[in-house]
């Protein structure tokens, strides 16, 4: 693995999981992912190739699946805490797009603890901090409620030596963490 793109929600820090980060930190974490396409797939070759920020065109093999989990393997180890999808059994190769963030808690505080669970905590050194700066738009759903999200056809961010998860973006900070593993699950 060479650098990682990993994204970080503020919450994740307010919530006292983790400290704010810096440019230079050696620290510790599972990967999460969120799928946003996957399919099951004929390849049988594992890839990770960022498309932007922290998403990710991958191909991986579901290595771990129980009623409310399940883990990929696509040249590093990253779970979904939810009910995988039919096609997601141990053994399944998949493909798609992914993003991937940091563990916001699931992992270290329980999932680790589930029988067969594979070890899924990353040593990693941050060598670059990221502050996303996309502008916030109102928009409706489908049911008329009023909504507000990032406008993705203006993606942008600036570098930052550290995050500052109270203030940044009105607390509401979304950063790319730049990572380098150092050592991890086998």
């Amino acid at each position: 693995m060479e650098s990682l793109y990993v994204g970080l929600n503020a919450w994740i820090i307010q919530d006292g999981n983790y400290a704010d980060f810096r440019v230079g930190q050696k620290t510790e974490f599972a990967l999460e992912f969120y799928p946003v396409s996957l399919i099951v797939s004929d390849r049988r070759l594992t890839s990770a190739e960022r498309i932007n920020a922290s998403r990710y065109k991958i191909c991986g093999q579901v290595i771990y699946q129980s009623k409310t989990v399940w883990v990929l393997d696509v040249g590093f180890l990253a779970y979904q805490e939810s009910e995988p999808p039919g096609y997601a059994t141990k053994g399944t190769w998949v493909e798609g797009e992914v993003y991937i963030g940091i563990d916001p808690f699931m992992y270290f505080e329980g999932l680790n603890k589930t029988p067969g669970m594979p070890s899924l905590t990353y040593e990693f050194r941050v060598d670059q901090l990221s502050l996303e700066t996309t502008p916030w738009i109102t928009t409706t759903d489908k049911n008329g409620s009023t909504l507000i999200k990032r406008d993705e056809q203006k993606e942008s961010y600036r570098e930052v030596t550290e995050t500052d998860a109270w203030s940044d973006d009105n607390g509401h900070a979304h950063y790319i963490l730049k990572c380098v593993r150092i050592s991890g699950p086998a």
